[in-house]
């Protein structure tokens, strides 16, 4: 791991990480009553959206499992859907000049375009006529992406996970914390193509919960989404699915992982 990437970790531990999730009926109510009862109302509301009034942008930081659920969402609400691409200079040995980890897994799910970020102008003009009313935003805040808080201001329902604080998470109406990938597993796929799996290194803090636990849940309730009950079971199904993917199981990407065509 490069040093950039290495030394890149002492966020996790900021004072002002968001703990608790928020949305018209979570206040005062217990931890695990909160989330039961804001994936509840969301399921119903999604369930109620207009086909094409929907867009979701994640970050290609969100594993591929996360990503997976998404575009599943994404297609039953006719949903438009990107990321927010991340570059600078790179060294050509070991920093690439895409900063986002899992473009490539984003690309593959079919969740962002071939050109990574190309939808961004789209969904913008789509909230500014008032085409596109609901808005889910996973990790990113859009704010610096062209989709600033006047933007999001014409919303009926913005439906925010994060790990920190930002002018995007200001603005939702619902709010899900999320975990950092030290506090969670799942897989990503490196600029090569390369699935690679991690482990969770450290527990969860406050009433955060993995994006994919919460993710299946809401899935479910919206989609029919078949359930299943851990990391493993998620990534076989997803593998299932997704065509490059084929033949892959969690069991079968070890610790060097598997390299599959991009």
């Amino acid at each position: 791991m490069c040093d950039y990437g290495r030394l890149n970790y002492k966020w996790i531990n900021r004072e002002d990480r968001l703990l608790e999730v928020e949305g018209s009926k979570a206040a005062h109510l217990a931890p695990e009553e909160a989330w039961l009862r804001v994936l509840s109302e969301l399921t119903d509301l999604l369930g109620k959206t207009r086909t094409g009034s929907v867009a979701i942008i994640a970050s290609a930081r969100q594993t591929n499992e996360e990503l997976y659920l998404l575009k599943r969402l994404a297609d039953k609400l006719g949903a438009v859907t990107d990321i927010v691409p991340r570059t600078a200079e790179g060294d050509h040995l070991l920093l690439n000049s895409d900063r986002n980890p899992n473009t490539t897994g984003a690309r593959l799910m079919g969740f962002a375009p071939e050109n990574p970020g190309s939808n961004l102008k789209k969904i913008a003009a789509g909230i500014a006529n008032e085409m596109i009313k609901t808005m889910i935003v996973f990790g990113e805040d859009v704010t610096k992406a062209g989709l600033g808080q006047n933007l999001l201001g014409k919303l009926d329902m913005l439906i925010v996970s994060d790990i920190l604080p930002n002018k995007t998470t200001e603005m939702a109406h619902y709010l899900l914390p999320g975990c950092a990938h030290a506090e969670k597993r799942g897989s990503f796929v490196n600029v090569k193509g390369r699935v690679q799996r991690f482990m969770q290194n450290v527990d969860t803090k406050g009433n955060t919960r993995p994006e994919w636990q919460f993710l299946l849940e809401l899935a479910q309730g919206v989609t029919g989404q078949k359930r299943v009950a851990s990391i493993e079971g998620l990534f076989n199904q997803m593998a299932a699915e997704v065509p490059a993917f084929a033949g892959l199981a969690w069991a079968k990407l070890g610790d060097l992982g598997v390299t599959v065509p991009i």
